[in-house]
């Protein structure tokens, strides 16, 4: 059974919204360093990204690059350097995080997102770890590996924009065993909806048993990021989740706090 994006965000909005608008962004620090290039910033929105973070040391160009942006239809945001988050400090909810691509983090970048995202983050901010230009692209002007996976977090953030303002904390979960690595599990209040956020940032499957409170619905929850569903085993404890998840992989059910 698939069940369209529409559904999921009409039963999912809710009121209210926080001081920061969800967005994904992509560092850029100009060709040379601080030169702002109005090629750059096409690239950057042709790519499918609609933010960019520029160095707040470079101050100078700052009028120059916002025009540019403008013109490119980015948003800028004036930034500290970066501190490179991982799958531990994301955890912590602050409002922005910053992640430097490397080899090592690149294939659970959707993980990393969303576990953000699940603990309060509304900014995310991926970084090439380059002195100039966005590094998104090779010499040959093909994507770096990474970039097919912020593409697609950005997409996913523009098209649920408004559920991942009214997020906030709900009630926990039990998880047996209590600590499988790298396994996080969130359940998320939407107003009229609930929202379940999985993530595993390491690099081997997770499986476990995790138990929603009772009176949660448990049949059908529906993934937001690929449109599979999930049913759960409804038990007198509250619904029972079989999990079993790919290395790096994420979900994000959502289910209307109505349907039994």
């Amino acid at each position: 059974m698939r069940i369209g994006l529409a559904l999921f965000l009409a039963i999912a909005l809710g009121v209210g919204a926080p001081a920061i608008d969800p967005v994904v962004t992509i560092w850029y620090r100009g060709t040379p360093a601080g030169t702002p290039k109005q090629e750059d910033l096409n690239v950057i929105r042709a790519l499918g990204f609609v933010a960019i973070s520029w160095p707040a040391s470079q101050t100078k160009s700052v009028d120059a690059l916002k025009k540019m942006a403008a013109t490119a239809g980015l948003q800028v945001m004036v930034s500290d350097p970066p501190k490179p988050a991982t799958a531990e400090s994301v955890l912590a909810g602050a409002e922005r995080v910053d992640f430097v691509v490397t080899p090592q983090n690149s294939p659970a970048l959707t993980a990393l997102a969303w576990r953000a995202i699940a603990h309060g983050s509304r900014v995310i901010g991926f970084d090439a770890g380059v002195t100039n230009g966005a590094g998104l692209e090779n010499f040959d002007r093909s994507l770096r590996p990474w970039v097919p996976a912020a593409r697609t977090i950005s997409r996913h953030f523009g098209a649920n924009n408004r559920l991942i303002q009214v997020l906030r904390p709900g009630p926990g979960v039990l998880i047996s065993p209590d600590a499988v690595p790298g396994l996080d599990v969130a359940m998320l209040d939407a107003d009229r909806s609930w929202v379940l956020v999985a993530t595993n940032t390491s690099s081997a499957p997770v499986a476990a048993t995790v138990r929603l409170p009772a009176g949660a619905p448990y049949a059908l929850w529906a993934d937001l990021l690929d449109t599979s569903t999930l049913a759960m085993a409804g038990e007198a404890a509250g619904p029972r989740w079989n999990l079993k998840m790919d290395a790096n992989g994420a979900h994000v059910y959502i289910i209307d706090k109505k349907m039994k």
